[in-house]
């Protein structure tokens, strides 16, 4: 058996997919399984020579088309979805929906021969309503005896966007999809989320069944003890689902309120959205806040982690929900205190004592500074009890947990 990777969410080393197939891909190696993995066209060179992975999709499963307006080209657009020259104009979900599930089903028959074996575990390790029916309709054209098994990993909400904003597409060819996948279902087809909120929306409202394959990002750094001035830090994508926008203003409410704490904030954007662009100038004119500009290796991100006491996660409710993250599941298993939004995984598992922190509501910059407020005055025993809940949490979370469910489902 081979267990292969087919991600068109696979660029760069900011992306989810990397660390992923390169913590797992290590854990497969150990335990004497083949791999090999296929990302987008234009991933990162540097990539494909440290993983192994195949330059093979076309487009990107975080990719949008803007729709075509008089006097611009389609390169010219495409251009400014990357930050080269932002376009105030949001994707179109259905021409991207048209364009998107069109190229999938084209690369998925591009794949070689020697993919398509009875014999082989294939790993998407995100899918979006762009995907699905073209995936299906693969399978399905396969005589039953060519047909591998397939694992789909249901990362988003089902109305979920690439571009920040709830779609209006999703949940009906979803419901389409599955449909069409009923016959393959628990036999060659299988579905899974990294956590449970995710798999009962699913299981809810399409009546599908989705197994837990959890997110393997829990082998982490134990979070050091608090030595002097405190610092709370945000990682990740600068965008507003992920709550970058509320940043500036909590920051100035907790400097307001004589709260003596660092912070540093991680910038990487494209520039396309304006608040986005908004926050990042108003944190630039806030002294004294520690700014890191672009993507960061694994290495410099565990170092930059390793430096902060509490980790920020004000994703946005409505339109981050509940997925999961793979910076909540690092700081949790290092025992890493975290703020979150009521609403989301991470708020949930706060409130539920899965995890440990703070959560806030409602979903605004000052009741997120409040949240900053009350963690800082426990933040020493915060940790305590952080490290208590990490050692259950690590567990649960890390690569071979990940691949023990492959091999559950390649039986």
């Amino acid at each position: 058996m081979e267990i292969i990777f087919t991600d068109n969410g696979l660029i760069g080393k900011g992306e989810h997919s990397y660390t992923l197939i390169k913590k797992v891909g290590e854990a497969l190696t150990r335990r004497g399984f083949r791999h090999r993995a296929f990302g987008v066209k234009s991933i990162d060179p540097s990539i494909v020579k440290e993983l192994g992975a195949i330059p093979h999709f076309s487009h990107s499963l975080y990719f949008g088309v803007v729709p075509m307006t008089k006097g611009r080209s389609w390169p010219s657009l495409f251009d400014k979805l990357r930050g080269i020259d932002a376009d105030p104009n949001l994707p179109s979900e259905r021409e991207t929906f048209k364009l998107l599930s069109a190229s999938f089903e084209q690369d998925l028959a591009a794949l070689p021969a020697d993919v398509w074996r009875a014999d082989n575990l294939l790993i998407v390790p995100a899918i979006s309503y762009n995907e699905i029916a073209a995936l299906i309709k693969s399978l399905l054209a396969l005589p039953p005896g060519r047909r591998p098994r397939v694992v789909c990993q249901l990362m988003f909400p089902s109305d979920w966007t690439s571009w920040g904003r709830s779609g209006k597409l999703g949940p009906a060819l979803y419901r389409k999809a599955f449909a069409l996948a009923r016959p393959l279902i628990g036999r060659t087809l299988f579905f899974t989320a990294e956590n449970e909120a995710i798999a009962h929306a699913y299981r809810k409202k399409f009546r599908v069944e989705v197994d837990i394959l959890p997110a393997p990002f829990g082998d982490a750094r134990p979070a050091t003890p608090i030595t002097g001035t405190p610092t709370f830090g945000f990682f990740g994508y600068s965008k507003s689902e992920k709550g970058f926008h509320l940043l500036p203003r909590a920051i100035e409410i907790c400097r307001a309120q004589g709260l003596e704490a660092n912070f540093t904030i991680q910038l990487q954007h494209n520039g396309w959205e304006p608040a986005t662009v908004a926050a990042e100038q108003h944190l630039r004119r806030i002294p004294d806040i520690r700014l890191i500009e672009g993507v960061l290796s694994e290495n410099d991100y565990i170092a930059e982690t390793g430096r902060i006491d509490a980790m920020l996660l004000p994703y946005d409710p409505c339109l981050f929900g509940v997925r999961g993250s793979g910076i909540f599941t690092q700081s949790v298993a290092a025992g890493r205190p975290i703020i979150a939004s009521a609403g989301t995984f991470a708020g949930t598992c706060i409130a539920g004592g899965d995890a440990e922190g703070e959560v806030f509501s409602p979903y605004d910059a000052r009741a997120f500074a409040a949240a900053i407020l009350r963690l800082s005055d426990r933040l020493a025993y915060s940790h305590i009890r952080g490290a208590r809940l990490a050692r259950n949490f690590a567990r649960k979370h890390n690569a071979d947990a990940y691949v023990d469910v492959l091999v559950r489902l390649a039986r």
